[in-house]
This record gives C-alpha cells, sequence and structure tokens, in this order.
C-alpha cells in the first residue's frame, strides 16, 4: 500500500478478520498430528507403500526448532516419503542432512530420556482425551490409578485433574 502497489480500499476489504497463528516450535502438540497428515495425502499421491512413521522419526520431529514452520514440516516429509529407505519413514529420512552424521554432531538421547518423554507425552494425550478424569485415564494407559498418579508427580502434570 505505501508503494502504491496494492489498493488501501481492498486491503481493508480482505482484512475484516486477522488470525493470529503462533509458530509451529511453540506448538509441538500439532506436530504429530501434523505428520501424520502429511505422511497420508504424500503415500496416497504418490503410491507410495510404507508402513508408516517411526517412533523415533516424531521423537526427532518433536526436538527440531522448525525455523520454516509448517511448510518446513510439510517439505521434510514429502521429500521423506519420496526418498524413503526403508519400509518406515525414519529421522534419515526427515533429516538426510543428520545421515551419517558423527557424534558429536548429531546428539543421541539415552532410551530412558526417549522412553520417559513418550511416556509424558501419552499421558498428556490421555489426559486431554478424558479431560483431566485420572480413572479414565488410567483405564486408557492401561495401568492403575496409583501408578498413573506416580507418574503424573514425576512428571509434574497435577495441575487440573479430577477423579
Amino acid at each position: 500500500m505505501r508503494d502504491g502497489r496494492f489498493r488501501e480500499d481492498l486491503y481493508y476489504r480482505i482484512n475484516v478478520v486477522s488470525i493470529e497463528v503462533p509458530p509451529l516450535r511453540d506448538r509441538p502438540e500439532d506436530i504429530s498430528w501434523l505428520m501424520q497428515r502429511f505422511f497420508a495425502e504424500f503415500t496416497a499421491s504418490m503410491g507410495v507403500e510404507l508402513r508408516g512413521i517411526g517412533s523415533l522419526t516424531e521423537e526427532v520431529a518433536l526436538a527440531h526448532d522448525w525455523p520454516g514452520n509448517v511448510r518446513e514440516l510439510r517439505n521434510r516429509v514429502e521429500r521423506g516419503v519420496a526418498l524413503a529407505l526403508g519400509d518406515m519413514l525414519m529421522p534419515a529420512d526427515l533429516f538426510p542432512e543428520y545421515r551419517g552424521a558423527s557424534d558429536e554432531t548429531a546428539a543421541i538421547a539415552s532410551l530412558a530420556e526417549v522412553r520417559e518423554a513418550a511416556e509424558r507425552r501419552q499421558i498428556e494425550r490421555a489426559l486431554a482425551e478424558t479431560q483431566g478424569q485420572m480413572q479414565a485415564a488410567a483405564r486408557l494407559l492401561g495401568v492403575s490409578r496409583t501408578t498413573l498418579w506416580e507418574k503424573l508427580r514425576r512428571y509434574g502434570l497435577t495441575a487440573g485433574l479430577t477423579d
């Protein structure tokens, strides 16, 4: 508008509602969902027979900062589906720049760290599904209410719970 290349009246006609969408790095809960949608879209459109997305791939994606936001995620999944080396989408398919990286450049989390992160995420999903009802979440997770309570305390997830 300032340069005279866009009509001011048209701008105000189309700018009725502004929606602020935070960057992908600020909403990690969307990453897995988006990956699944893009994976389904690209395997169908390309006719590629992949079984799914590896759990380690999801962990690596959740740890990534996503400076390119959803476009970067979409492009990485598309490239990964097209060039996947196995029957699952793996971290090296999504992030080929790390393929063959040395120990100094590719930080590998311990199994305990990966297990705890996955467990915490699954507990959060179960609690979201049950609107914070511990008994229902424990049933979904296949653990006792006491076990769930201990894990909630360990992960600091005790706010907003109901019995």
